[in-house]
């Protein structure tokens, strides 16, 4: 009998529990970004232009703005691969993180 009433009162407390967390949506500063990986295909001031080429699809390149908040990791130059975090707005795709990956070693 007590362990009917200790499991009732441990169920009650759990409820009460996720009744009263905070429900909330998380900030707009918060949101998640898209991303694109590919070849970078130029780099003119300002902006990297990333090409793409998916077997069974058309080859795409897309242009992204660099700011002063943009997060690079790695040396960034024509012919490396990465992956761009962007956030996509009216003015374009602006890059929030740039991740160059290591080239494959040739065996």
């Amino acid at each position: 009998m007590w362990l009917l009433r200790t499991l009732s009162v441990a169920v009650s407390l759990t409820t009460l529990a996720l009744a009263t967390q905070d429900q909330t949506p998380p900030s707009p500063a918060a949101s998640v970004y898209e991303f694109f990986s590919g070849t970078v295909a130029e780099l003119p001031d300002g902006r990297i232009v990333v090409a793409r080429r998916v077997l069974g699809k058309p080859a795409e390149n897309r242009s992204f703005v660099i700011t002063p908040d943009t997060k690079v990791e790695g040396k960034l130059r024509v012919q490396v691969r990465v992956t761009v975090g962007f956030k996509a707005t009216d003015e374009g795709d602006i890059a929030m993180r740039i991740i160059v990956r290591p080239a494959k070693k040739k065996s």
